[in-house]
Parts: C-alpha cells; sequence; structure tokens
C-alpha cells in the first residue's frame, strides 16, 4: 500500500501531524481536483465548526442536532467558503479543533453512531473509508495504515494532468501536505474528527460495556433542555416508539395543538424529533440479529427501502453498509486502498 500512496501523493508545504494514533502514521493532500461539483457535500460537523456563527443557545443546538440526525451532510460550497474564510482569519489547528470537538459532543447523526462505536482503531479505518466511497462528498478522505489522504472530488477536466504533475512527492515525515485550493481549515476539521475518533476508540475499549448509546435525550441532557416540551417529546418517541403526536400529547397531558405550537417556538416540529428518534433507535439495533425488514417495521418505516432511502439522507451510507461494518472481524483488517 506504501507504494501505491507513493505513486499520487503531491508536494507542498507541511502543515502539522497526526502524532497520536499509532494506526495513522501520514497525512497527505492528494492531487488538487477542481472544487464545487454539483450537489456534492459536506459533513454538517465541520461546516458548523468552520463557520462559527454566534448566537447558538442550549434549544437551537438541539434542534441542530435533531436536523441533522435526520439530514447530515451541508453543501460542499457552503463548507469550502467557511473553510477560507476560517483561514483568512488565520485561525490556528487548536480553534478548529476545539470547535469541532465542541459540535461532535452532541451529535447523534447515524454515521457518527457507527463511527464512535468501535474499540478498534482498524475497524474505524475501514468504516471511515466506505463512508467517504458510499457519501457524495465534496473532498474524500482516505485513512490507512500509512497514510491519511484527501482528495477533492471527481469531475475536473484538469484532475489527470494534476495527478501527473504532482506524482513525486510524498507525505512519510507524518504531515499534512497542502496543495491548492483545499483551505487549511477544512483539513484541520477532518483532522479533529479522525483524532476523536481515534480518541473515542481507545476509550470504548477500556470500557466494561463499550461505547456510549447516545441518544436524543442523552443529548438533550447535555444542552440542559430535557425539561423543555421538545426534550419531553423527544423523551416520549425514544421511549415509546413512533407512536402519533395525539398520543404523545396525551402522555404529556396536553392538548396537540398547544404541544406543536410549543415545538414551533422552539422552531422544531414533531416529525423531526420523531423521525430523528426512528434513525437514531434503527441505528442502535443494527448490531443486533433482527433483520433489517424487521427494523424497519418496528421503528416506524414504510419498509425496507424506506428506511434506505432514509439512512442514506441521514448519514450516506445504507443500513446494510452499516451493519456489515458494525460486524467487521476483530481479528483481520481488509485491505485499505487510497484511491476512491
Amino acid at each position: 500500500m506504501a507504494a501505491t500512496f507513493a505513486a499520487i501523493f503531491v508536494y507542498g508545504k507541511p502543515l502539522f501531524a497526526l502524532h497520536r494514533s499509532s494506526a495513522c502514521r501520514s497525512i497527505v493532500k492528494i492531487t488538487n481536483w477542481e472544487s464545487g461539483m454539483p450537489n456534492s457535500l459536506a459533513y454538517h460537523v465541520v461546516v458548523n465548526a468552520l463557520e462559527g456563527k454566534a448566537g447558538w443557545t442550549p434549544m437551537s443546538r438541539f434542534v441542530s442536532a435533531v436536523s441533522h440526525a435526520i439530514s447530515g451532510h451541508l453543501p460542499y460550497q457552503r463548507y469550502h467558503a467557511a473553510g477560507r474564510a476560517r483561514t483568512a482569519e488565520g485561525a490556528g489547528a487548536g480553534v478548529v479543533e476545539r470547535m469541532v470537538n465542541d459540535f461532535l459532543a452532541t451529535d447523534i447523526n447515524p454515521g457518527y453512531l457507527l463511527l464512535s462505536s468501535f474499540q478498534r482503531e482498524a475497524d474505524v479505518l475501514v468504516a471511515f473509508n466506505a463512508y467517504n466511497q458510499s457519501a457524495k462528498l465534496g473532498v474524500q478522505t482516505s485513512l490507512g495504515s500509512s497514510g491519511y489522504a484527501r482528495r477533492l472530488n471527481s469531475g475536473s477536466r484538469n484532475s489527470s494532468h494534476n495527478a501527473n504533475a504532482n506524482a513525486n512527492a510524498n507525505g512519510a515525515d507524518g504531515s499534512l501536505m497542502a496543495h491548492g485550493d483545499d483551505p487549511d481549515s477544512c483539513r484541520q476539521g477532518t483532522l479533529a474528527i479522525v483524532e476523536t475518533m481515534m480518541a473515542t476508540t481507545r476509550r470504548n475499549a477500556q470500557l466494561p460495556s463499550g461505547a456510549e448509546r447516545r441518544s436524543l435525550t442523552t443529548t438533550a441532557k447535555i444542552l440542559g433542555v430535557e425539561t423543555s416540551a421538545v426534550g419531553e417529546v423527544a423523551l416520549v418517541f425514544e421511549s415509546e416508539g413512533h407512536i402519533p403526536i395525539a398520543s404523545v400529547a396525551r402522555k404529556l397531558g396536553c392538548h396537540q395543538r398547544t404541544l406543536e405550537r410549543r415545538l414551533r417556538e422552539s422552531s422544531i416540529t414533531a416529525e423531526a424529533l420523531r423521525q430523528a428518534s426512528r434513525l437514531v433507535r434503527a441505528s442502535h439495533r443494527l448490531s443486533s440479529l433482527d433483520s433489517l425488514t424487521m427494523i424497519a417495521f418496528d421503528e416506524g418505516f414504510s419498509d425496507l427501502a424506506h428506511m434506505t432511502r432514509a439512512f442514506q439522507t441521514a448519514s450516506g451510507m445504507p443500513p446494510s453498509l452499516m451493519r456489515k461494518l458494525m460486524r467487521l472481524s476483530q481479528n483481520t483488517l481488509p485491505a485499505l486502498s487510497p484511491s476512491l
């Protein structure tokens, strides 16, 4: 694999190193392909962190977490613009890392629930690469035992020229290689996610019961909104499943219209809470022996195809792929290819 990496590494100025994880020793930037492809995406955590908007409240953070549990990606152009702005401001890697980790602490997207569930770094590598191959990302990142590679997604007329022109250098010294229009802050945001995933994996390995089980209610508690109407509705959906909003209102001792009005005041709907809860509940069941069809039926999806579409929209991966990744062999690491 090292020989393959050497054939596609590009030159550039070293910026920073991924040094904490023994599974990822070098960081490199693959050939600069033209950005701005239509419909390409970026993970919401990095976008929100890079934008660094003021005015977040605990409730708006919770509403955002629910929204991104349902749809976990934002337009690539927004990600790229935020990265350029942060880089122009001179924001350091530490600032970007802190902001990314702050948003990751309340992330309940099914994809991140998967990536933060492992106890072996080797399994994280496979799962992270599978996510990058499956999701429609504007910049794809590949992790390997001897490298960390990024490339702008295919579609540029200049991609072959750039690949051939820059094929001689490598990043074997453990540095991120910068080239072209891939803002430093964007790479720093991705690095922060990788570091957090690896740290979480090592922590999971030390826990008797493995990874924590995140949910809407655990996130509401972190943000201090568990006693709000939004938090109470989330708790009902998580404990009771996909029941009608009228039934939720009865359980909470109020009229449906009153409950819906209180939710609107927080800029959220009962359907959003129900859908996010449904996805999180289904995510936690993917490691079970239940069939995907049974999980889809139990959690209120009309059929397996409906659940598949919902997971694809949420995480960029179908539930069948996520289940396979959850069942990765604990003894064998499949071959990793840097070409996505």
